[in-house]
């Protein structure tokens, strides 16, 4: 996942997602490492195939680990968390828009003292602080 922050505010850029008991939640744009492909890659692609733009000054921040549970089940993922910016700078002025290849998800700017809903993976923003 990448943690871009919009340069005029602070403003983290997430996705809405509403959890099984009906909660949201926010988790910055990120996809799944595909077979044979490095964590770099998978960044630079999963934001071309999301919402059609292209990164900058992109470097790994850290590395999270989470085990939560989802739907019933005890779930596991290690997140590779990358800083980035994004090519085009208007993309910064883009105040929501909806995931390409997830038509019900959406983008937004999270204002940098939102406490709620929760952000997730716990610990994400101050990695890309």
């Amino acid at each position: 996942m990448a943690v871009i922050r919009r340069p005029r505010d602070g403003a983290l850029l997430v996705s809405e997602h509403i959890g099984p008991p009906g909660d949201p939640f926010h988790r910055p744009l990120g996809g799944h490492v595909e077979f044979g492909e490095y964590a770099m890659d998978t960044i630079h692609r999963e934001f071309q195939e999301e919402i059609g733009q292209r990164l900058t000054s992109v470097r790994q921040v850290g590395v999270l680990e989470n085990i939560f549970q989802w739907q019933g089940a005890t779930q596991h993922e290690v997140v590779f968390v990358f800083s980035a910016g994004f090519a085009d700078e208007s993309a910064y002025e883009i105040d929501s828009q909806v995931i390409l290849d997830d038509p019900g998800s959406r983008l937004i700017w999270r204002a940098a003292s939102t406490a709620t809903p929760p952000l997730y993976p716990g610990g994400v923003a101050a990695l890309g602080a």
